[in-house]
């Protein structure tokens, strides 16, 4: 998603859902800058692509967004501390339910278009997904409006963030052309904002310091190794030896 480009992040979208998955269901990473804007303003320019998807064989068309980062409580059933009206107190539920309508059902619940739907799939605990259920019963939706999964809250809440340690994408090639790409959501912290483009560290007298955004000679000349390129492994180390090292 970030290699698109934040200027062209809506054309990212329209490719994803037109050309690359014209049919059938298709869940879009949706916070990697400002997911109210994908969920307020992307779907109504959107909104007759959405719904002139193509049924696949089972008959399903719809395009899912996927927020994944912030309070998912708020997120998906709106943050009542937060200014009246807005994307933020209606959350995502209400949001795509203002621009694409939908259904009630037996129950008299609303459950949104068929062409659109939500997925948290991570860090959802028990009393999490409890809370986010009674909260969207309490607005009139249906449960079956979003879809919530575990990711890496495992039993053991054991995670990446447990060590401060995930891996991203920093710079991309397209055509030829460089692409410094990263991800900075507004639902975030900021724990989540990544470095940007080409990256050097130095080992300073306080450790090692890193620098984005540099060329590709600057690059080159930091204490960083290529480990894995085109396919190889280009230079191999054990544990032992990173135990050592530590």
């Amino acid at each position: 998603m970030s290699m698109g480009t934040q200027e062209s992040e809506i054309e990212t979208f329209k490719r994803l859902i037109t050309q690359t998955y014209p049919t059938g269901i298709v869940s879009i990473v949706s916070d990697t800058w400002d997911f109210w804007k994908v969920i307020t303003k992307y779907t109504v320019t959107l909104k007759n692509d959405i719904l002139n998807r193509q049924e696949n064989t089972l008959g399903l068309a719809k395009v899912v967004f996927r927020p994944d980062s912030g309070d998912p409580i708020k997120i998906i059933a709106g943050d009542p501390d937060a200014k009246p009206n807005t994307p933020e107190f209606k959350g995502a539920v209400e949001c795509l339910w203002d621009i694409f309508g939908g259904t009630e059902t037996s129950k008299g619940y609303k459950l949104l278009n068929q062409r659109v739907g939500l997925i948290y799939g991570d860090s959802i605990t028990l009393e999490r997904a409890k809370t986010i259920l009674s909260r969207l019963k309490a607005k009139g939706f249906a449960s079956t409006n979003i879809v919530l999964g575990i990711g890496s809250y495992t039993y053991q809440y054991i995670t990446r963030d447990s060590f401060g340690f995930a891996m991203k994408a920093t710079w991309g090639q397209v055509a030829g052309q460089g692409r410094e790409i990263s991800k900075d959501p507004v639902t975030d912290s900021g724990e989540k904002k990544s470095a940007v483009g080409l990256l050097r560290v130095e080992k300073t007298a306080n450790g090692f310091q890193l620098f984005d955004r540099q060329t590709p000679q600057q690059e080159k000349a930091g204490a960083l190794e290529v480990v894995f390129n085109n396919g190889k492994l280009i230079k191999e180390i054990s544990l032992a030896d990173i135990r050592a090292i530590l």
